[in-house]
């Protein structure tokens, strides 16, 4: 069981530290060459309503996944299979917010635009209220599945 929520812990860290350094890269890198290409300020426009609608999204509908998978994890599973379970929708809900991170980091390097860094700060706060712990973890999947009990 220990095993399992350390790998959970250990790849949460791992692309925690890996966006780190991909936005220090791209902070770097695009405030000594300036954007990628030129853009057109409807471009621009553009680019920001579909990365904003993607993020906007992409936050609520990987809680959303990810609390209705934990909601249907059998409870007579033994604790290492629920654990097991948990660690996949986990590892989705997490990478779907590194990902999106990823994209806001890139449309900031074509085109220097704070408002790209700023959707980058709003997932990666999304990704940080995800730190996995042995309590959350143990908490979240009892929480997803309750203790039926008889009334009659």
């Amino acid at each position: 069981m220990d095993k399992s929520i350390n790998q959970i812990k250990i790849v949460f860290w791992t692309l925690f530290g890996v966006m780190l350094i991909m936005l220090i890269m791209a902070v770097f890198a695009t405030r000594s060459t300036g954007p990628l290409t030129e853009w057109t300020l409807t471009q621009k426009e553009n680019l920001k309503s579909v990365i904003l609608i993607l993020s906007l999204g992409g936050i609520p509908a990987s809680y959303f996944f990810h609390s209705k998978k934990v909601k249907h994890i059998a409870p007579e599973l033994p604790m290492q299979s629920k654990i097991n379970q948990y660690k996949i929708s986990f590892l989705i809900k997490i990478s779907t917010l590194e990902a999106l991170s990823v994209l806001g980091i890139l449309s900031y390097m074509l085109t220097a635009d704070n408002t790209f860094l700023y959707v980058f700060a709003l997932l990666f706060l999304a990704f940080l209220i995800n730190r996995p712990t042995k309590h959350n973890i143990l908490s979240e999947i009892e929480a997803g599945n309750p203790e039926e009990t008889d009334e009659s």
